[in-house]
């Protein structure tokens, strides 16, 4: 066996930001490592980053940019890579980029990376003796290569796809980032009579909305969503006083149970900024998660999920503003179902109607539940006994081999902060400091 036959040190399976800030922390810690990275079926493409690919400057990060950087070494470093690179865009400290400049970023980042990179999709992963076998659809011309072995693997797949909706009409856009990448430039197929309907009120609603404007659409757009609310706008709060975060940290440590924890924010809400309370948490939301049972996790889920998204999540102030001015825009509380017959149905406080639109666009978020019932390489590595998924039903348990590692959205339930940026650094590097150690 040849020093290129030998197994690599490290394979990492995805090309997302969670897949760049692994690869990043692995040639940091660990410079003498052979490093697979296994990143999709095209060297150059976007579409392993949909929300960070499309061609909009109006979809807008929700995260101030200097906490963008994804190399734990460097957590400005997309800031400094801004200014260095792109001194004309004037970026400024605070300010909310278009999410396609990101894009732009992780490009750089992955091509300056001095690693073997495997294109093609991942179809699935099994020990060959000591080491990971990786079922590689080679894009490459010789396609009989041998599958590459490895002997830790990182698996990095970021969101999965949305919801499944039974019986769906022709209208109906399960992957709304899918619809809009196959868009033309120059506009949408609708006319300006057309209503079309939003399924959700999170951030990839309000980038579907944000989009649809940019190319013309002057029709009404009738967003519907369970908790009837956008999310909130960020604005500038001072951290809490000292005193104030022992205290809220106290009372949250006396809180045994979900509504007691609710109790607490409420009350700390009323006397004190809600973003600087919500802000404190940040690092101990973790721990405080895993110390709720799991019925408690469940009722957070069912009851405090929504609320807390809107507030934790916040969006950019003059994106917030560009929605309330939007007056063709209507947010309302409801649910959305689609019967035998094919038919959208509204769900509301006066009963169930069939509302008249042209198209629909299904901005739930992901769906772990469905992935996992479905054909992924993540279902099929539950199935197959490699991982073993999340009793909530919202990702997978962390792997009991240690020579496999979960990185990103597929931990939420094992962790409520799991897929922003500081928690992907975090997650890379406690992954590979302790394949190092």
């Amino acid at each position: 066996m040849t020093a290129n036959d030998a197994p690599y040190d490290l394979a990492v399976i995805g090309g997302g930001p969670a897949g760049v800030a692994t690869v990043l922390a692995a040639v940091a810690q660990a410079p003498a490592w052979r490093v697979l990275w296994c990143r999709g079926p095209e060297p150059a493409a976007r579409a392993f980053l949909p929300a960070y690919g499309a061609n909009s400057l109006r979809h807008r990060l929700n995260v101030p940019v200097e906490r963008m950087g994804l190399d734990a070494e460097a957590p400005v470093d997309f800031f400094d890579w801004l200014r260095r690179e792109h001194p004309r865009r004037g970026v400024e400290p605070g300010q909310f980029v278009p999410r396609r400049w990101f894009g732009e970023y992780l490009e750089a980042r992955r091509a300056g990376l001095d690693v073997d990179a495997g294109f093609g999709a991942v179809n699935g992963l099994r020990r060959e003796g000591d080491p990971w076998r990786i079922d590689l659809d080679h894009d490459a011309p010789d396609r009989s290569a041998a599958p590459p072995l490895a002997r830790r693997v990182a698996l990095c797949l970021g969101m999965p796809a949305g919801l499944p909706m039974p019986n769906a009409p022709r209208h109906w856009v399960s992957d709304p980032w899918a619809w809009w990448r196959a868009l033309p430039y120059d506009g949408v197929p609708l006319q300006d009579d057309d209503t079309v309907l939003v399924v959700g009120s999170g951030l990839t609603a309000v980038d579907m909305v944000l989009g649809l404007r940019e190319r013309g659409f002057r029709g009404r757009i009738r967003a519907v969503s369970p908790g009837g609310r956008w999310s909130q706008a960020h604005a500038p709060a001072a951290p809490l006083a000292p005193e104030v975060r022992e205290a809220l940290d106290d009372a949250l440590d006396d809180a045994v149970s979900a509504r007691e924890v609710l109790r607490v924010l409420r009350e700390f809400s009323a006397r004190h900024p809600w973003r600087a309370v919500i802000d404190a948490l940040r690092a101990d939301t973790n721990a405080r998660w895993a110390a709720l049972g799991p019925d408690e996790q469940r009722r957070v889920l069912r009851h405090a999920f929504g609320v807390w998204n809107r507030h934790r999540h916040r969006m950019a102030p003059d994106v917030c503003a560009a929605l309330e001015a939007d007056a063709m825009l209507s947010l309302e509380s409801g649910r959305i179902r689609v019967d035998a017959a094919g038919r959208i149905v509204l769900r509301n406080r006066l009963g169930e109607s069939v509302p008249d639109v042209a198209l629909a666009l299904d901005c739930r978020g992901p769906g772990f539940r469905a992935a996992l019932a479905g054909d992924s390489l993540l279902a099929r590595l539950v199935r197959e006994g490699v991982l073993e998924a999340h009793p909530l039903g919202t990702g997978v348990r962390a792997p009991a081999d240690a020579s496999l590692a979960v990185v990103g959205a597929a931990r939420f339930g094992e962790r409520f902060e799991t897929s922003a940026v500081p928690e992907l650094r975090q997650q890379a590097v406690e992954v590979v400091r302790g394949w190092v150690a």
